[in-house]
C-alpha cells in the first residue's frame, strides 16, 4: 500500500518536472488496466460515449510489445512504454499481434489555473495521437504497485466490468487513491512533455558517468582503468565509483568485466579462432584471466560456451508461403527484391549485393545508397542471382516458376513486405539478422522526428482534417491508399483518410485507378496530388489539378512522386521536407 512517504516523493518528482505542466490542473475521471492476453488475441473497442465523458482525452500507455492502435481505420504500433494522448471525441480499439499485452488507460479533464479559478482547455499542451516513448522501468517507478494499478478506485462511474479487463478491490481510501492516481497521472504527462524540451547546456555529475558508460561500451577492447574513467568525468576515483554504482548498478570493474565477457560471447558464437585471440579482441592481456572471468559470469568456461552455440547455431523460419527456411550460420551476401525490403535492410546498416532496382534507381529518394546493389530483376531472374554467388535471398517480390531455381542457389526466403506496418517489417528483417537493437533505435529516431515535424508544422494544419493521396502518371490518376506518401500523413502527422479512402483502406486497396469525373468524389479537406519530378520541372496543366484548387483553394499539395513510398528510409527522409510541402501550396497553381 501507498505511505505518505511515496506519496512525497510524487510530489517532489511533479515539482522538478516540465514547466509546461505546471499551471494545468488535471482532474482523473476514470483508470483501466487492459488486458489484451487473451489467447489468440483481443480487441478492445471504445467510444467517447463509452468512457462516460464525451470532453475527456484519453492517455493509453503500453506496457509490451504488440500493442496496435486503430484511430480513423489507420493503425499505429505502440513500441512498449509508448505514451500516446488521444484528444476528445476519438474512437479508437486497441489489440495485440503478441500473446500477452498489457495497456493502462487514464481517461481526465484538464483546467488551467488562473487567478485560483480553473478554466477548461482542450488538452495538456502535448501532440494527439503522437506517440511519447519512455523507459519501461521509469513508467513502472511512476505508476507504482500491482495494487492500485489493477483496481478501480473512482467514485461516481457505475460502469459495468469490461471484458479484456482487470479490475480488483483496492485497500486504498477512494479520496486517498484518487490523489495518487491524479498525481502519477500528471506525472506520467509531465515526463512526456520534458521530451519536448532541450537538453540542459551545463552536464551534471550523473551525465558526466553516464558518458563513461557510453564511452566503455565504444571502447571495452582498450586498457581501461577506474583512474582513467573517473578523470573523464572530472571526478575524484571515490566519488566517480560510488554515482557509477548507483547509475549501473554495478562497481565499474564489473560492468567493464560484463561488457566484456558478453562481446567474447559474440565471436565465440560465431568464430572459431582461438581463445588467445578472442581474448586479446575483447581487452584481455591474459587469456587465463579471461577465462576465469568468463567462467564466473556465464558458468561454463569459454570453449564448453562455444561448443553449445555451435549446435544451436542454425535457425529455421518460416516464411510468407509456410516453407521451412534454414538460414545460414552468417550472411554477408544477400539479395532482395521488394521496395519495402530493401529500404528496411539499409536502415539496419544492411546493403545487399543485388536488389531489383532497375525502376527504383530513377525514383526512389535514395539513389546514393544504390550505387553498387546490381540489379538482379523485378522478380529475380535466377541467372542473374547465381552470378553474385547469394548466401541469402529476401524476396519482396518473386516469381512462382523461379523459387525453385532460387531455392537451388541460397536459402530463399518470400516475404510479403505489404502485410506489415512499417515498425513490423522493420523488426522482421532486423530479426533474421540479429540487429533488433538497430531497428529499435531508428524507430525512435522517427519517432522524435515525428513529433520535431508536427511542432514545426502546428499552425499549418488541423490534426484529424481529412486528406487525400492522388497519384498522378500521364493522364492516368489514381488514389492511393495507406501506401506511400499516405502512410505518412495518416499514420505520422494525424491526418484523416476521406469516407471514400477509408472504405478503400477498409477493403484491403492499396491504390485504385478513377475516372476525370470520379476525382471530386475522393476528395478530402486537404489534397496532395504526387506527380513525376519532370511533369514539376515542365509544370504541365492537368485537370485534376484544376478541380481540387476550385473545391479546395489554398489546401492543394503537389509532391514529387519519389516520395510515394513507405520504407524506412523514405518515411524518414520525408520527414525533413514535410514543411517545404506545406509552405509551397502554390505550386498547385501554377500547375493548372
Amino acid at each position: 500500500m501507498l505511505n505518505c512517504y511515496h506519496l512525497r516523493i510524487i510530489i517532489i518528482r511533479l515539482e522538478n518536472i516540465s514547466m509546461q505542466m505546471t499551471s494545468l490542473y488535471i482532474q482523473l475521471k476514470q483508470f483501466t488496466l487492459l488486458d489484451l492476453s487473451l489467447p489468440p488475441k483481443t480487441e478492445k473497442r471504445c467510444t467517447p460515449t463509452e468512457m462516460g465523458d464525451a470532453d475527456c482525452c484519453t492517455l493509453l500507455i503500453s506496457l509490451d510489445r504488440g500493442v496496435r492502435l486503430h484511430t480513423n481505420g489507420i493503425a499505429q504500433d505502440l513500441r512498449q512504454g509508448g505514451c500516446i494522448m488521444l484528444p476528445p471525441q476519438q474512437s479508437y480499439s486497441l489489440e495485440t499481434t503478441r500473446e500477452q499485452a498489457k495497456v493502462f488507460r487514464f481517461t481526465f479533464l484538464t483546467f488551467e489555473v488562473k487567478e485560483l479559478a480553473l478554466h477548461p482547455v482542450a488538452c495538456p499542451p502535448l501532440i494527439p495521437g503522437c506517440s511519447y516513448n519512455l523507459p519501461v522501468s521509469t513508467l513502472k517507478l511512476a505508476l507504482a504497485s500491482e495494487e492500485w494499478a489493477a483496481s478501480r478506485p473512482l467514485q461516481g462511474h457505475n460502469q459495468e466490468h469490461e471484458q479484456g479487463s482487470r479490475h480488483r478491490k483496492s485497500s486504498t481510501k477512494p479520496g486517498t487513491a484518487l490523489s495518487i492516481l491524479q498525481a502519477r497521472l500528471q506525472l506520467v504527462l509531465g515526463m512526456m512533455a520534458q521530451l519536448e524540451q532541450a537538453p540542459p547546456a551545463s552536464v551534471s555529475d550523473e551525465q558526466s558517468v553516464e558518458r563513461t558508460i557510453s564511452y566503455m561500451t565504444q571502447h571495452y577492447n582498450e586498457d581501461l582503468t577506474v583512474e582513467l574513467l573517473a578523470e573523464m568525468a572530472g571526478m575524484v576515483r571515490w566519488k566517480y565509483s560510488k554515482l557509477f554504482k548507483a547509475i549501473a548498478g554495478k562497481k565499474p570493474t564489473d560492468y567493464l568485466a560484463e561488457l566484456r565477457v558478453n562481446q567474447a560471447k559474440l565471436l565465440l558464437a560465431s568464430s572459431t579462432e582461438p581463445l588467445r585471440e578472442i581474448s586479446r579482441q575483447v581487452g584481455y592481456k591474459d587469456e587465463y584471466y579471461f577465462s576465469r572471468r568468463f567462467q564466473q559470469l556465464t558458468g561454463c568456461p569459454p570453449r564448453e560456451y562455444a561448443n553449445k552455440q555451435l549446435r544451436k547455431r542454425q535457425r529455421t523460419i518460416t516464411d510468407a508461403l509456410g516453407r521451412q527456411v534454414h538460414l545460414p550460420e552468417e550472411a554477408t551476401r544477400i539479395v532482395a527484391t521488394g521496395t519495402n525490403t530493401l529500404g528496411e535492410l539499409l536502415a539496419i546498416g544492411i546493403s545487399p549485393v543485388g536488389a531489383g532496382i532497375a525502376t527504383m534507381k530513377s525514383q526512389v529518394m535514395y539513389k546514393n545508397k544504390l550505387h553498387r546493389i546490381i540489379d538482379i530483376g523485378l522478380q529475380a531472374v535466377p541467372d542473374q542471382v547465381s552470378q553474385l554467388n547469394p548466401d541469402l535471398m529476401l524476396l519482396g517480390n518473386y516469381c512462382e516458376q523461379h523459387l525453385p531455381h532460387l531455392d537451388a542457389i541460397a536459402p530463399t526466403i518470400v516475404y510479403r513486405d505489404t502485410n506489415y506496418s512499417t515498425y513490423e517489417g522493420l523488426r522482421y528483417i532486423a530479426d533474421l539478422f540479429n540487429r533488433g537493437k538497430a531497428a529499435e533505435q531508428w524507430i525512435e529516431r522517427y519517432e522524435n522526428g515525428v513529433r520535431r515535424v508536427r511542432r514545426h508544422l502546428a499552425g499549418q494544419y488541423i490534426v484529424g482534417e481529412h486528406a487525400t493521396v492522388y497519384l498522378r502518371l500521364g493522364q492516368k490518376v489514381y488514389v492511393m491508399g495507406r501506401t506511400g506518401f499516405a502512410a505518412t500523413l495518416y499514420e505520422s502527422l494525424g491526418f484523416r483518410p476521406s469516407v471514400q479512402v477509408h472504405q478503400l483502406i477498409e477493403d484491403g486497396k492499396p491504390w485504385i485507378q478513377i475516372k476525370p469525373n470520379e476525382i471530386s468524389h475522393y476528395t478530402g479537406e486537404r489534397n496532395f496530388v504526387l506527380v513525376s519530378q519532370q511533369e514539376l520541372r515542365l509544370a504541365s496543366p492537368h485537370p485534376l489539378l484544376s478541380v481540387l484548387t476550385t473545391l479546395t483553394p489554398g489546401k492543394v499539395h503537389v509532391v514529387e512522386s519519389g516520395w510515394n513510398y513507405d520504407d524506412p528510409i523514405t518515411r524518414e527522409r520525408l520527414l525533413k521536407v514535410l514543411p517545404s510541402i506545406f509552405a509551397k501550396a502554390e505550386l498547385a497553381a501554377k500547375l493548372m
